[in-house]
C-alpha cells in the first residue's frame, strides 16, 4: 500500500507588527498579497473596526498597500493604493517579479479587474491591467502553472458558481471559459497547479455552498484534478482525516504547490460547526411560515449567539495538511494555533510561505502575520 511518508515540517517566524496605523492595527481578512524582489506586499482586505454586522457596526475595505522589506521583517510602511478599497480576490504568483491580484468586491459591487503587480526602480509598486475577466467574481480561488493562469468558482455575478477559467497572460488578450467543475459550487475554495508526469494539473480543494431553494447547504469535500492538456475534472479524493476519519473542511483555507508533488493546505473554518451555522441560517431563510420580519428577529437572535462566543467556541483548524498527488493521501504535518485562521491570504517563493492575518473567529481579524520556511526531506 502507497502511503503519505514525507518528513516535512514547518518553521514559524511570526512578522512584526509596527507600521500598521488606524484600523488597520486590527487586522483584516481576504486581502491581496504579494512577494516581489524580496518585499512582502499587503493591500485591501476588510474588517469591522468598530462593532460587528449585527450589532449595527459596517465592514470597512480598505485600499493601502503596505510593505515589509523580508530581509530584515522590521516594520510595514505603506507605499500606495488600490484603484479602489477591494477584498476577496486571488493573489496568483508568477515569478519573482510579478504577482496577479485579480477580482474580488468592494462590499457593494463584485468585480472583473484584475493586475500585474511588480516594483518599480524607485521601490513603489506599479498595478497593470489585466484583461477583465468575462464576468465579476469573488470569494474564489485561483492558480498558475507557469504563465497559464487559472481561476474558478466563488461568487459569479454573486451567485456561488462551478465556473472555471484561464488565461495565458502573456499571449492571450481575453480569457477562456473551461468545462466547469463537477459537483456543488464552491464558495471560498483553494487551487494548486502540479505539473507531474509531463501533464499539467490544476486541483480543487475545500469551500462551501450555502444551499438555494432546492438544495441544502454543504461542504465540499472532494478533492478534484484537472487536466489541462485532457481539459477534463476527475475525482481524486476525499477530505478525509486519515486519523478520525471524519470529513475536515477547507473553506476559507489556504493551499501552496510544494515539489510538483505535495499541496499544503493550512487553515479553514470547523467542518461541523460552520455547517451547523449555515443550515441554520437556511433554514430561518427558507421557512415559509415565518414572516420576514420573523425571519429579521431569529437572523438577530441567532447571531447574537453565534457572533459572542470564545475564539476556541469555533475551532478554526489548526492543521496544516499536506496532500500527496503521487497517492492521494493526507498526512498532518503540524498542528498550531499559527494556522488556525480563516480568510488569511497565502503568498509564497519556493519554500518559505507568508500566511497574512485573516480571521480568529467571524468577525475578528488578526494584525499578526507568520512567515513559514518548509523542511521537506522525501522518503
Amino acid at each position: 500500500m502507497n502511503k503519505t511518508t514525507t518528513n516535512l515540517t514547518i518553521i514559524w517566524h511570526k512578522v512584526p507588527t509596527e507600521g500598521l496605523t488606524g484600523n488597520l492595527q486590527k487586522g483584516v481578512s481576504a486581502s491581496y498579497a504579494a512577494i516581489i524582489q524580496d518585499k512582502l506586499l499587503v493591500a485591501g482586505g476588510c474588517n469591522f473596526p468598530d462593532k460587528l454586522g449585527f450589532e449595527g457596526g459596517a465592514k470597512v475595505y480598505y485600499d493601502d498597500i503596505l510593505m515589509m522589506d523580508t530581509t530584515t521583517l522590521d516594520k510595514w510602511t505603506w507605499v500606495g493604493k488600490l484603484p479602489k478599497p477591494a477584498a476577496y480576490g486571488v493573489s496568483i504568483r508568477l515569478s519573482s517579479n510579478e504577482t496577479l491580484w485579480v477580482g474580488g468586491n468592494t462590499g457593494k459591487e463584485s468585480l472583473k479587474n484584475g493586475y500585474s503587480v511588480s516594483l518599480q526602480r524607485s521601490g513603489e509598486p506599479k498595478l497593470d491591467a489585466l484583461p477583465v475577466l468575462p464576468t465579476a467574481m469573488d470569494n474564489f480561488a485561483g492558480c498558475a502553472i507557469k504563465n497559464s493562469v487559472f481561476v474558478g468558482g466563488g461568487n459569479v455575478n454573486d451567485k456561488p458558481s462551478n465556473d472555471f477559467y484561464s488565461i495565458d497572460i502573456k499571449n492571450d488578450s481575453t480569457w477562456k471559459k473551461l468545462p466547469p467543475f463537477p459537483g456543488i459550487p464552491r464558495v471560498q475554495p483553494v487551487m494548486a497547479g502540479i505539473k507531474n508526469n509531463e501533464k499539467n494539473y490544476v486541483y480543487l480543494l475545500g469551500g462551501f455552498f450555502g444551499g438555494d431553494e432546492i438544495h441544502s447547504p454543504e461542504m465540499a469535500k472532494d478533492v478534484f484534478r484537472y487536466c489541462v492538456e485532457d481539459r477534463t475534472w476527475e475525482k481524486v479524493g476525499e477530505q478525509i482525516d486519515p486519523d478520525t476519519q471524519k470529513p475536515f473542511s477547507l473553506a476559507g483555507a489556504v493551499a501552496m504547490p510544494i515539489q510538483d508533488r505535495y499541496i499544503l493546505c493550512m487553515g479553514g473554518v470547523n467542518y461541523d460547526i460552520f455547517l451547523n451555522a449555515i443550515n441554520t441560517q437556511y433554514n430561518i431563510h427558507f421557512n415559509r411560515l415565518l414572516t420576514d420580519e420573523e425571519k429579521e428577529q431569529k437572523n438577530n437572535a441567532f447571531s447574537k449567539t453565534y457572533m459572542n462566543q470564545p475564539i476556541a467556541y469555533y475551532k478554526f483548524n489548526p492543521e496544516c495538511r499536506i496532500f500527496d498527488t503521487k497517492t492521494n493521501r493526507w498526512k498532518t504535518i503540524d498542528v498550531t494555533p499559527n494556522a488556525a485562521r480563516a480568510g488569511a491570504t497565502l503568498v509564497f517563493e519556493n519554500d518559505t510561505f507568508y500566511l497574512v492575518q485573516g480571521e480568529l473567529k467571524p468577525g475578528v481579524r488578526t494584525p499578526i502575520t507568520w512567515k513559514g520556511e518548509i523542511r521537506l526531506n522525501a522518503n
